[in-house]
């Protein structure tokens, strides 16, 4: 039995011909989503096969440490069922990962029939290596059982991974609005739509037919990190750099506005180095930053190891989103040396390696 890691068309033709069919649309996650997900890096859509001949699927999310795998959606083809293959699947899928996490919707109903089959459907994860965890979660208005196959025993462990999850897509407000994990006892599920999907940026590669665009916005980029007002020249300058050999250019699309600018960039190597972000100050503090950063990560895992980045020291803002997104990795100091004459007020002091270090920025 093998697994085979499904591209987006193949993801799309499973889509619309199996799991429509087989799950509730209620519990059923947009395509778009899927899509966004893999874009992303942060999904694996697994055809299963045994002898070349399919015979199940799995839709798993990955957590951005990767240090596990939620199993969102996972089934056996008709006419294949009730021979054991489920049981070869989740063995499968508990050597690729090491951990899984699940969710089984709580036998809650007025339905008893549909409780009869929750129940069941719990207990065939049971029987397979799962324990039932000892907190529930509510999803866009459904109300789960948490379920988990690995090694960990402390189950405020396997939540907060389990959440992260979840806080690695969605903005802190969707996540307040939409994703309960966990329920606490007592708590009410609040209701909800069916899957609710963000508006969510996306990235357009730069070409020469939007060169006027490029340039405002790089002036934009350099007036809200610098207060430099640049001329166009400069401007121009900057455009044939940041899109020149060894560096890629995107435009930032929300929906069907263009908000901001990705530059990445290469210094010697790969292309691994997130070198310049800009989303217009109107845009900001929605989360369109961190989106994008995933965004990025996602093209850059396909040739690197890693992803860069620089951040003044008095940026705190920038340097906490970095942390957050689990950039934990001090790679490069630079220091600097102000002669008389500049002068400057101390945002804060540090110490680096058992050393002081102050924080400055420009005297208004």
């Amino acid at each position: 039995m093998d697994l085979k890691l499904l591209d987006k068309e193949e993801l799309t033709a499973l889509y619309q011909k199996e799991l429509i069919e087989v799950f509730p649309h209620s519990e059923l996650k947009p395509l778009s989503a899927m899509l966004r997900l893999l874009a992303m890096g942060r999904y694996e859509p697994l055809l299963v096969t045994e002898g070349g001949k399919p015979v199940g699927y799995a839709m798993v999310w990955l957590p951005e440490e990767r240090n596990g795998a939620l199993l969102e959606y996972f089934g056996v083809f008709r006419g294949l069922r009730n021979g054991g293959l489920g049981s070869k699947i989740l063995e499968l899928l508990a050597e690729r990962y090491g951990q899984i996490f699940g969710e089984a919707e709580a036998p809650n109903s007025h339905d008893e029939d549909a409780n009869a089959l929750r129940r069941r459907r719990i207990a065939f994860y049971e029987r397979n290596g799962f324990r039932v965890l000892d907190y529930q979660c509510a999803l866009f208005g459904v109300r789960f059982h948490c379920l988990y196959r690995g090694p960990e025993t402390d189950d405020r462990k396997v939540e907060a991974i389990h959440r992260g999850v979840y806080a690695g897509y969605f903005s802190p407000a969707h996540m307040e609005r939409y994703i309960q994990l966990p329920l606490a006892p007592g708590e009410a599920v609040k209701p909800a739509p069916e899957w609710v999907e963000e508006a969510f940026p996306a990235l357009a590669e730069y070409d020469d037919s939007r060169e006027a665009d490029a340039i405002w916005l790089i002036q934009g980029f350099w007036l809200a990190h610098n207060r430099y007002r640049q001329t166009e020249e400069e401007a121009k300058a900057d455009l044939r750099a940041w899109s020149g050999q060894g560096h890629k250019l995107y435009f930032i699309l929300l929906g069907d506005k263009t908000v901001g600018l990705l530059h990445l960039g290469s210094r010697g190597g790969e292309i691994d180095w997130l070198e310049d972000l800009f989303v217009l100050p109107e845009y900001q503090g929605q989360g369109v930053g961190g989106q994008v950063i995933r965004l990025a990560e996602g093209l850059v895992r396909q040739y690197s190891q890693s992803l860069y980045i620089e951040a003044a020291a008095r940026n705190e803002r920038a340097i906490r989103l970095y942390r957050r997104l689990g950039y934990d990795c001090l790679n490069t100091v630079t220091l600097r040396k102000d002669f008389p004459g500049y002068e400057y007020d101390v945002v804060r002091t540090e110490q680096v390696y058992g050393q002081n270090f102050e924080i400055r920025k420009d005297r208004e």
